[in-house]
């Protein structure tokens, strides 16, 4: 006859085996995840010295449109703005208010460079702040960025109403739509411009800081997962 009984022991180390299971990925998440948070904030810190790097140098004259164009570059171009085709970028953030970046594309040499002109409010969303440009033959000065996709609440609906309100920067569609190449990067114009904006930082200072509190959780968790492991361990 099987005795189907098992014995103390036997229990005690299956309990323990069971804890294990439960417990080492559960600490390995957490310490995955606090390394994870450190590369993170080493990315952003090389990206924040980079954008450092870039915009304390004079800024460069665009003659050949081909060019591959590292981010944050200083640039000046030549241009005309497309006064009757202007976006807003919506859900806009600058000084803690709503508000639009102001997109307009600019023609050069048959193609279109878009610039960031800067942020204006949304007080009123029933009508469409005063984006109005000032001709001038001023070079346009600021520097390239590349918007990354980011997660929308909405898709884009492109109607023929301008300006026209977006939620984000598609260098496709907005191709299609202005029947141009639109060049792969936006240029962020200067603030102390003739038809500039209020301009939002791109990146804050220490930036990486964040990421290093979010690692320092991470591990805590992992350490009180140890103890907490061994505690019961020992039970």
């Amino acid at each position: 006859m099987i005795n189907l009984t098992q014995k103390p022991e036997e229990k005690q180390t299956l309990s323990k085996v069971i804890k294990l299971f439960i417990f080492l990925p559960l600490i390995s998440l957490c310490i995955f995840l606090g390394v994870w948070q450190i590369e993170r904030g080493q990315e952003k810190q090389d990206t924040y010295n980079l954008y450092l790097k870039n915009i304390s140098k004079e800024p460069k004259e665009l003659h050949n449109l081909h060019e591959n164009i590292s981010e944050f570059t200083k640039i000046k171009v030549f241009g005309d703005f497309m006064l009757e085709k202007q976006f807003l970028l919506d859900n806009q953030v600058y000084n803690q208010k709503a508000g639009y970046d102001v997109i307009t594309p600019l023609e050069v040499d048959d193609k279109i460079l878009l610039v960031n002109r800067g942020w204006v409010s949304n007080n009123n969303r029933q009508s469409i702040p005063d984006i109005s440009i000032v001709k001038t033959k001023n070079p346009i000065i600021g520097y390239v960025y590349y918007y990354k996709n980011s997660y929308m609440l909405s898709n884009d609906i492109y109607e023929n109403k301008w300006p026209l309100l977006i939620q984000s920067i598609n260098i496709n569609k907005k191709s299609s739509l202005l029947n141009k190449e639109i060049l792969p990067y936006v240029l962020i114009m200067n603030e102390s411009q003739d038809n500039a904006y209020n301009l939002k930082k791109i990146y804050k200072k220490n930036p990486q800081l964040k990421h290093y509190m979010y690692a320092g959780q991470w591990f805590i968790f992992s350490i009180l997962g140890f103890i907490f492991m061994i505690i019961l361990m020992r039970r």
